[in-house]
């Protein structure tokens, strides 16, 4: 059993998952077992240390801290009863993105891999988006990588959305064998600014359930100024973050009527909801019909705005989270992260030019820190 760990913290920087895989590869492709999970939240202090960086010091600081909280989880991880004697073979570290310019082809994520591998004494693979930037790509969406082994059905057209702070689509067609058959792109906001007016609200660090959304009204006219944003009418390949869809726009969107309330969250979960099934939508007038949407990430356990999309959705399309198909929703990530450190480790070289947009059939993603 060859056992490796992927390390995410998401957008949002509201915790940092650790998951451990058995990884192998079966008939030429990766065969992904889920051995075990920690998570643990992101100190808000750090939260606060990161929205103030700007100068060189600063950048400094917060990559060696976020290295020591990185590992802190993976620690937990390998301490937990199901990883009792088990070899850990290397450890994938995602980081924590502050900076991402497709247009720029710039991408930049903190969390040194020199004190992970130091405190773990385990090798570490990380920056898994710059070369494909510096190859002419968006260096995101990489979830297709995780997408197309979990998900792919032989007899099912199948969407899978992962919901974390921005939303992505992978459209993987019936019996795909790799990804250049697959179309994947950022679909808009995902669960950061639900989660940012939750906190504003006072009810915690998200809606949990949706349940505040879910009594609230959606306002029509703001929704249609959320909705009038460019990026929604923008052609794959595209890619997205916080530059884009954070409080900012948020802000120019409300104007001086600023009120947190369950009427914003109603609106802000309808946005979601609405940017992700109006890409159904456009697949099918493209011949990509959508039979089965599988839904994982945070958003995943927002119950109520899963209800939304699959009621926009319709009902030729079997709407279902990934929990239902045995693969816990919030461990997905985690796994996108140790199956790229697989690749780099063995030096696969991945076809992204139908998802990022990339100019090279084959490129090596990922750089090692050894233990």
């Amino acid at each position: 059993m060859a056992i490796f760990i992927g390390v995410m913290s998401g957008t949002s920087m509201d915790a940092v998952d650790a998951v451990a895989c058995d990884i192998s590869v079966k008939e030429g492709n990766p065969h992904i077992v889920f051995i075990a999970h920690a998570k643990i939240p992101f100190p808000v202090s750090l939260k606060q240390q990161m929205a103030a960086i700007s100068a060189p010091e600063d950048f400094a600081i917060a990559d060696v801290a976020l290295g020591k909280l990185f590992a802190r989880a993976i620690l937990k991880l390998t301490n937990l009863p199901a990883m009792k004697n088990k070899k850990v073979e290397f450890i994938s570290s995602h980081g924590q993105t502050i900076y991402h310019n497709p247009k720029k082809h710039v991408t930049l994520q903190l969390g040194e891999p020199s004190v992970i591998s130091a405190e773990t004494k385990t090798p570490v693979w990380n920056d898994f988006r710059s070369a494909d930037m510096a190859n002419g790509g968006q260096g995101a969406p990489l979830a297709p990588v995780i997408h197309l082994p979990l998900f792919c059905d032989n007899h099912k057209n199948v969407s899978a959305v992962n919901i974390g702070g921005i939303a992505n689509i992978t459209h993987i067609p019936a019996n795909a064998k790799n990804l250049a058959q697959l179309l994947a792109y950022d679909t808009g906001p995902g669960n950061m600014l639900l989660d940012f007016v939750a906190k504003q609200m006072h009810i915690g660090q998200y809606d949990k359930g949706g349940r505040q959304a879910a009594e609230g009204e959606v306002n029509a006219i703001l929704l249609k100024k959320f909705l009038s944003h460019p990026y929604f009418k923008k052609r794959a390949p595209k890619s997205t973050g916080r530059e884009i869809f954070g409080e900012t726009f948020l802000g120019r969107a409300l104007g001086k009527q600023v009120s947190y309330n369950k009427n914003l969250l109603a609106t802000l979960t309808e946005l979601t909801a609405r940017t992700i099934t109006d890409e159904l939508k456009k697949l099918a007038r493209a011949k990509r019909k959508t039979e089965r949407l599988i839904i994982c990430g945070g958003g995943a356990n927002n119950s109520y705005l899963i209800r939304r999309i699959a009621a926009l959705a319709g009902n030729e399309v079997e709407v279902v989270t990934s929990n239902k198909l045995g693969i816990p929703v919030d461990q997905v990530e985690g796994a996108l992260i140790a199956l790229l450190g697989f690749y780099a480790h063995n030096k696969t070289a991945l076809d992204l030019t139908s998802i990022t947009g990339s100019k090279n059939k084959k490129v090596l993603l990922g750089k090692f820190t050894p233990a």
